[in-house]
């Protein structure tokens, strides 16, 4: 006979998450969740946090790629800048979550999660 520990269920992720920010969540929790600090659980759910935000921006921004400035010119969506910036801040907070993720560098794996998710989407 065996002693294993039984499955923990997953904690309820964050409210108002999107399918890629939710996916992020529980691919983390499946895979790492046994090993995560109390410092990582707090850096996922800012990251994944941080993935809804840039989705709900990609989803704003739609097909407005260019909008009309306030001197009336043409530019560059400014949501575009939402959308690095909270992508570029899910993946520093991954890596503090990377630090229990395997043998890879954690900006790798932080990477890996991301492209997981947005991967699971286009399917």
């Amino acid at each position: 006979m065996t002693d294993t520990a039984p499955e923990r269920p997953l904690p309820d992720p964050p409210p108002d998450l999107t399918p890629d920010a939710l996916d992020l969540w529980e691919d983390i929790l499946t895979h790492h969740g046994a090993t995560i600090t109390t410092i990582g659980f707090g850096a996922l759910v800012q990251s994944v946090k941080l993935v809804a935000l840039a989705d709900r921006a990609e989803e704003a921004i739609g097909s407005d790629f260019v909008v009309i400035g306030f001197r009336g010119a043409p530019v560059s969506n400014p949501l575009f800048d939402t959308v690095r910036q909270a992508r570029t801040a899910a993946v520093t907070a991954l890596k503090t979550v990377g630090a229990n993720l395997g043998d890879a560098p954690s900006g790798t794996n932080a990477g890996r999660a991301l492209a997981g998710a947005r991967w699971r989407k286009a399917r």
